[in-house]
């Protein structure tokens, strides 16, 4: 079992140099492709968020591609800060691009970082979104440990990614995803608060409000 899940993860970083996000033109495919999907996380966590009493804070999305779901959260909450973390210079581009024709630059940031060594000091964002990185980035539990160390204690977090299934035999993308028991455990090696885990036929969500 353990040779299998090193197998897997080998798979996935293979995966990601293949694919190459710092590629222009692969980056625009991605975003194109991505865009509904993003759309309907921002509606979604908007919702929940405003369920929740939630009216302004600061916003970190560790992974933030080309920006459109912390775009959407900007609509919905006009005084709340906004900052986007990755690595893909094209996707942090396109990013700015459309945060700035959206009239809303002035309260988002998009900046290169890891989101395994966050830059951002402790206890400093009152909400952090996380999607589709889990199966993607190296080291998941660093990840993890770093998002818990930048969210305040009584912060709103939000992870979701790709969930492996049968759906994989067609989609390259979800055949490098994880099961649910596979996240599981990587969860349970990190030290990240306790939270609420459910599932869909292409998802798996991660929610944790406050402690």
């Amino acid at each position: 079992m353990e040779l299998e899940y090193e197998g897997r993860i080998f798979y996935m970083r293979n995966l990601i140099h293949e694919k190459n996000f710092n590629n222009e033109d692969f980056a625009e495919e991605y975003a194109k492709k991505h865009r509904k999907m993003a759309e309907r996380f921002g509606h979604e966590y908007s919702e929940k968020l405003s369920r929740r009493g939630f009216q302004k804070g600061r916003i970190l999305d560790t992974g933030c591609g080309f920006g459109w779901t912390d775009i959407i959260l900007a609509q919905k909450f006009p005084d709340s800060e906004f900052v986007g973390i990755d690595l893909s210079e094209p996707l942090l581009q396109k990013a700015k691009t459309l945060a700035q024709s959206s009239n809303l630059d002035g309260r988002i940031r998009f900046e290169k970082a890891d989101v395994q060594q966050i830059p951002y000091g402790d206890k400093s964002f009152d909400v952090i979104l996380n999607l589709n990185m889990v199966h993607l980035v190296d080291n998941s539990v660093e990840m993890l440990n770093e998002i818990e160390r930048v969210l305040k204690p009584n912060g709103f977090l939000f992870i979701a990614d790709l969930r492996r299934s049968c759906i994989g035999l067609i989609e390259k993308e979800i055949k490098s995803a994880l099961t649910l028991g596979e996240v599981r455990d990587l969860f349970s090696q990190s030290s990240l608060r306790k939270g609420i885990f459910s599932t869909s036929l292409l998802w798996w969500r991660f929610e944790a409000y406050g402690l």
